[in-house]
């Protein structure tokens, strides 16, 4: 009975709960969270006395323009906090250094903000890592006065830790945003799509195509997996070392099934136990292995792994094949023993896992992911592009500050460089910024003239300070709110108000100002259209991979440290140069280009994504089999000058390539590598070179081919495709 009596009331608690969150989108909470956030800081401000509510209100602006899911709000906190600490000691630091000189401090200033911008770009983690380090640093400087700079400074910092307290508070105990173990459900989805890969590595093209991208997304999301709140949470509670190990094994698995999957089916495929006697027992304990890591993962059943199983070759069959055919077959079955050992290596770890004993496992040696993406070119552009703004609108200040605004005249150089930052590469198109804006304008001018003189208790100005914020948040998206939400903070809301519209229209001439400076260099020096970066990254990603395979070719020849530089650069640059091209082509507006098909466009930036992970997988191959006899024969004998030349034509987008139109020819490529094979391998005696080499090669050889395919289904899309249109130009 008192079983029952919990139950009813356990119910009846849920109930209400659901009863009182009805109706309430995570938009609208967030929304909510925002705007009250907002309210608090002016409140506190009202009652302690303080002047500087904006700042704080602007810091909170600045937060949720850019939260991101996952995390705890503590730790996004510390972080907040540990980056205005950083601006603060930056900005106090170049106070002491130039206590009256403006124009070495101004300089400092643009230098640090330049720097700031660059890492607030590279950083791989979030967007908005040093933004407040930046704005901390803008916002320390008094209008270019001398007198008390340290204690302005120290406020404006004080103001920033109170914005980002109360948010952060406000995040805590309203709503809090519950990061769920998401890891077991990730890695059972990619275990689904991986054994149903596997069984279609011979079928459709299309199936293969849809399954293949399917898997690497969910690899992308394998890899950025919530564990839970703590290092060694979850079912299982593996640590995060644990859990990056495991995905280790699954991006092994990846790249063998990869390699399953990519080429057509070939003769051999239609039997292959007459050339491998045992290959139905391969292939069922493979099976066997995928099906008990799912249950592993859903019910926690401990998995028996097998003994290894060595290939029963039928050599006098296998010699009637051709030497392509027998790459292919080699490849197949020894990409089956390796899958084979990975997912024993990766059913080991589960078991571990299991068991109840404390889990261990052995950790392989993975090389950890950096933290920040160095030197790539669009970052380095955004970062001059806000040193460009950061002086235009600090000499628009000193030259043209407007009457009536003088004590808030460097607001242009704060506001401008502050937004560059978000902005700047990021797909807003300046024109709608002031057209937000200028809707802004009018209802905060109308709220200014109408509603603020006729509001006199704090809960008054509280509500009109909510429901302003509040449309903000709720009604556009998180860039956009914060160009409506600017005409909030023009009102200046303060203890005692002095009503000026004259002072009003000073404040909306900055803010105005700043917003053209912003869609002056949307176009100069570097455009920032969407179709124009798209063809940039499109010859930037072709470049990229010319590179990598020509300079890759003199890495394993041993040639200069020059070559090895520029492949590592090219390795690193091309996953992120391909998806920063699909990022562009989500925003071209086809309404300008009446022959292009935005579909045709997306699924062109996927074939480039499987062509990127098919050569790194080459280049790392080839790397592994630098001792590799036959390979070295191959290499300096063919140095692949065809595929090389033929990406150097797509990079210089021309027609007429350096290399011959026959290397265009997909039955010629192919007739190509098999001649090239015969020629190598009719030389080889018997006895001369290991087994273990001779299968190499062919793994080797067939990998190659199947680059070759992957680019000659480029090729095709870009037939297909008039990205002539996208030259054209618009304004």
């Amino acid at each position: 009975m008192e079983s029952s009596t919990k139950e009813v009331k356990s119910d009846f608690l849920q109930e209400l709960a659901v009863w009182f969150s009805f109706g309430l989108s995570d938009k609208m909470k967030f929304a909510i969270k925002a705007a009250l956030s907002i309210v608090l800081v002016h409140l506190i401000c009202f009652a302690m006395g303080w002047t500087e509510a904006r700042t704080a209100a602007i810091t909170i602006l600045i937060i949720v323009s850019g939260i991101q899911p996952g995390g705890s709000s503590s730790n996004k906190a510390f972080f907040r906090v540990m980056d205005t600490l950083i601006g603060a000691t930056v900005g106090l630091t170049l106070i002491g250094l130039f206590p009256q000189d403006r124009f070495a401090y101004l300089a400092s200033v643009s230098i640090a903000i330049m720097f700031f911008a660059y890492l607030s770009s590279a950083y791989k983690g979030g967007t908005r890592i040093f933004m407040l380090s930046a704005l901390t640093l803008l916002l320390m400087f008094d209008n270019g006065e001398i007198d008390d700079v340290f204690t302005y400074g120290i406020g404006r910092v004080t103001m920033i830790l109170l914005g980002i307290l109360i948010y952060t508070l406000v995040s805590v105990f309203l709503w809090p945003e519950r990061v769920e173990e998401n890891s077991m459900e990730n890695a059972l989805s990619m275990t689904s799509i991986e054994t149903d890969l596997y069984l279609q590595r011979d079928g459709e093209r299309e199936k293969r195509k849809e399954l293949y991208q399917k898997m690497l997304s969910q690899e992308a999301l394998l890899s950025s997996s919530n564990l839970g709140i703590s290092d060694a949470t979850g079912e299982m509670g593996f640590t995060t070392t644990q859990w990056n190990s495991i995905v280790h094994n699954y991006k092994k698995i990846n790249e063998i099934i990869t390699l399953f999957a990519y080429h057509d089916k070939t003769d051999h495929t239609n039997d292959p136990s007459h050339y491998v006697t045992n290959y139905q027992e391969i292939e069922e304990e493979i099976l066997g292995l995928f099906k008990a890591v799912s249950l592993a993962w859903q019910e926690k059943k401990e998995i028996h792994i097998p003994t290894p199983i060595e290939p029963l070759y039928q050599f006098n069959e296998v010699d009637k094949l051709s030497h392509l055919d027998h790459a292919r077959l080699v490849a197949t079955i020894g990409g089956m023993q390796k899958l084979h050992t990975q997912l024993c290596k990766l059913a080991e770890k589960l078991n571990s896992l299991i068991s109840p004993k404390p889990t261990h496992f052995a950790l392989e040696d993975i090389p950890r992911r950096p933290f920040f993406l160095w030197f790539d070119i669009e970052n380095l552009k955004a970062a001059l592009l806000t040193f460009l703004v950061f002086w235009t609108s600090t000499l628009i200040w000193i030259f043209i500050n407007p009457p009536g605004s003088l004590s808030y005249g460097f607001d242009l150089v704060t506001f401008a460089t502050a937004v560059s930052i978000i902005t700047i590469y990021l797909p807003v198109n300046p024109l709608k910024m002031i057209f937000i804006f200028s809707f802004s304008f009018v209802f905060a001018a109308s709220t200014y003239i109408f509603v603020l003189p006729h509001l006199h208790e704090a809960w008054e100005i509280s509500l009109f300070i909510f429901i302003y914020a509040f449309i903000g948040f709720y009604f556009f998206n998180r860039i956009l709110a914060i160009f409506f939400l600017l005409g909030l903070f023009t009102l200046d809301i303060q203890n005692t108000m002095v009503y000026s519209f004259d002072i009003l229209a000073g404040t909306f001439f900055i803010m105005f100002a700043f917003l053209f400076i912003l869609l002056f260099f949307y176009y100069i020096p570097f455009s920032t259209k969407p179709e124009y970066l798209f063809l940039k990254m499109k010859r930037r990603f072709f470049k990229l991979s010319q590179i990598l395979l020509h300079r890759g070719h003199h890495i394993n020849m041993g040639k200069r440290i020059v070559d090895i530089l520029a492949a590592k650069n090219s390795k690193i640059h091309l996953m992120n140069t391909v998806k920063k091209m699909q990022l562009w082509t989500g925003f071209i507006d086809t309404k300008y280009f009446n022959t292009i098909d935005k579909k045709q466009l997306l699924h062109f930036g996927k074939e480039c994504e499987s062509f990127v992970y098919l050569l790194k997988m080459m280049h790392h191959k080839d790397r592994q089999m630098r001792d590799n006899s036959i390979f070295k024969i191959y290499r300096s004998k063919y140095n692949e000058a065809m595929l090389a030349d033929l990406l150097e034509g797509l990079a210089l987008g021309v027609e007429e390539r350096k290399a011959h139109t026959i290397w265009s020819n997909e039955k010629h490529v192919i007739k190509h590598i098999e001649d090239n094979l015969e020629h190598i391998l009719s030389e080889i005696k018997d006895g001369e070179y290991s087994r273990k080499d001779i299968i190499e090669f062919y793994e080797n050889v067939n990998l190659r081919k199947n680059v070759w395919l992957s680019l000659f289904g480029i090729q095709k899309m870009m037939s297909e495709i008039d990205f002539k249109a996208l030259e054209m130009n618009r304004f």
